[in-house]
């Protein structure tokens, strides 16, 4: 009986902290984002994670690199910031520094959702930071495919300043247990007294597939960690039974004797 006391307790600790860390963002990523664009422009986002003085804080420093059809660099931008390990969001710190963008800052309390969403995402609209405009806008959910939701933004004529305005829309798919957003498109414009300026993104089949990969492993250790808690609790239950049986405890008369002698 003490054995299937153990498995009911290692099952109430140990699958509920595996589905935990894998849900968690992880403190060692390497993830290089590779966006196109008919313009002849190729986006690279290189983010890398490491763990801070807090569990459940991450420090994320994101390198942005645009360059064109002959690899020169147009625009390189800076972003580090520290998120919170399950949420995904950014934590409620100064901790926020952005450089080479319109919107740039230094030490700032930063909201919204940018490179990744939370584990376990909801069909709820979520505040998502524009970088070009430094501060966060809702972004809807709009659909479903199996695991993977969509999520759609359309941002029309926000100035930037006396001269220039700005719009953006974009369409995000999310891997729902994973939280990794495993398809980007994004049509950027920006207006000034000399026309317009578009430029599109979209991610490259091969940072899809690993993104989506990524995802299909972190969805494996949750059905994992979910397999191990029925299989412990199933083999405790029946262990408990058994412990009960050889005692003798259901036998006539001794359960009523056993419970007499508990309220003594």
């Amino acid at each position: 009986m003490t054995t299937g006391v153990l498995f009911l307790i290692f099952a109430l600790i140990v699958p509920p902290f595996m589905v935990g860390q894998a849900r968690t963002l992880p403190k060692d990523l390497d993830l290089t984002i590779v966006s196109e664009s008919p313009q002849g422009l190729t986006r690279t986002e290189h983010i890398v994670t490491a763990k801070t003085e807090k569990i459940d804080e991450i420090a994320t420093h994101v390198e942005i690199t645009i360059t064109d059809q002959a690899g020169e660099v147009v625009s390189d931008i800076t972003d580090d910031l520290t998120l919170i390990g399950h949420s995904r969001f950014p934590a409620i710190e100064p901790t926020a520094s952005i450089v080479g963008s319109p919107a740039d800052h230094s030490n700032e309390v930063r909201e919204g959702l940018h490179y990744f969403f939370p584990a376990n995402t909801l069909r709820n609209s979520y505040p998502y930071y524009d970088i070009t405009l430094g501060y966060a806008e809702p972004l809807d959910y709009v659909s479903r495919d199996g695991d993977i939701y969509s999520f759609y933004q359309d941002l029309r004529y926000i100035p930037l300043d006396d001269n220039r305005n700005y719009s953006a829309e974009r369409t995000l798919e999310v891997e729902k247990n994973s939280g990794f957003i495993v398809n980007k498109h994004e049509v950027l414009t920006i207006h000034d007294v000399s026309g317009d300026q578009t430029v599109e993104f979209s991610y490259t089949d091969d940072t899809r597939t690993d993104l989506q990969e990524r995802a299909a492993d972190i969805d494996q250790k949750i059905e994992l960690a979910k397999a191990l808690d029925f299989f412990i609790k199933f083999i405790g239950s029946v262990l408990l039974a058994l412990g009960a049986y050889k005692t003798g405890i259901f036998k006539r008369g001794q359960l009523t004797k056993t419970v007499q002698n508990l309220g003594r």
